[in-house]
């Protein structure tokens, strides 16, 4: 005898796959929409605040060891290490009466506010209000962490350049000039003067000590920065992998 096939059941069994997959389908594209929103606004982030990390991690500043030696030693550090070494230099030789190693703190203290006013251009082209409208627009899909990770970078970059503007007491030192054209600032020159004239050098050492809460503000400020974009980066997972491709 020949088995009769069971029509109905199915039916109803075709009915309920086809219901799944009308609930089913339309989820899962939502979350995977959801998915590469995030992605893609996460990317975006990255392109405009790596070109803040790259200055704070990667790049390399050229430091002079203060030293009473004609050739004194030269360092090349990340800015993390730079501001590090030059805090033990300015707390070891701030009250120095000789005049090279003097001289080498002047330049080194220089130097790192050309750094900080690298990153104040960087800020401004970036356009912190912008992220701030995006972040808004898109940040429905991000984790309160992630978000908060995104804020806390944000708030720094906003405050950072009145910070370090307000703290910059050392524009005006005359043994160490800053080179600068249409209000760009081109790089650093050394007054000749100073040659003959040593007591410059004495008088803008004292000005750094007398202003030094100002050098600390300005470090500070700037390792909450390295802090917030290291932790947005997965810094350490970076190293890491670093570590193991060699």
């Amino acid at each position: 005898m020949t088995q009769q096939i069971d029509w109905n059941k199915w039916l109803t069994l075709i009915a309920a796959l086809a219901l799944i997959a009308a609930v089913f389908i339309p989820f899962t594209q939502k979350k995977y929409d959801e998915w590469k929103a995030k992605i893609s606004f996460k990317l975006y982030l990255k392109k405009y605040f790596g070109v803040l990390f790259n200055i704070l991690s990667y790049d390399k500043i050229d430091y002079t060891k203060p030293s009473i030696k004609d050739d004194p030693e030269k360092l090349n550090l990340s800015f993390t290490d730079y501001i590090t070494q030059f805090e033990l230099d300015f707390k070891e030789h701030q009250n120095t009466v000789q005049y090279r190693v003097a001289f080498s703190i002047l330049f080194n203290l220089q130097n790192l506010y050309f750094v900080l006013y690298r990153l104040n251009n960087s800020i401004k082209q970036i356009n912190v209000d912008r992220l701030y409208e995006q972040t808004l627009a898109y940040g429905a899909n991000l984790t309160k962490k992630e978000l908060n990770k995104i804020y806390g970078i944000l708030l720094l970059m906003e405050h950072f350049s009145s910070i370090v503007g307000f703290h910059d007491r050392f524009g005006n030192l005359k043994s160490i000039k800053r080179d600068s054209k249409n209000g760009i600032w081109l790089g650093l020159s050394v007054n000749q003067s100073v040659l003959k004239d040593q007591q410059v050098v004495a008088e803008d050492l004292k000005q750094l000590c007398n202003d030094e809460l100002s050098i600390q503000e300005v470090i500070k400020i700037s390792r909450l920065l390295i802090q917030e974009l290291k932790s947005f980066y997965d810094f350490s997972k970076l190293m890491k992998k670093k570590s193991k491709t060699k």
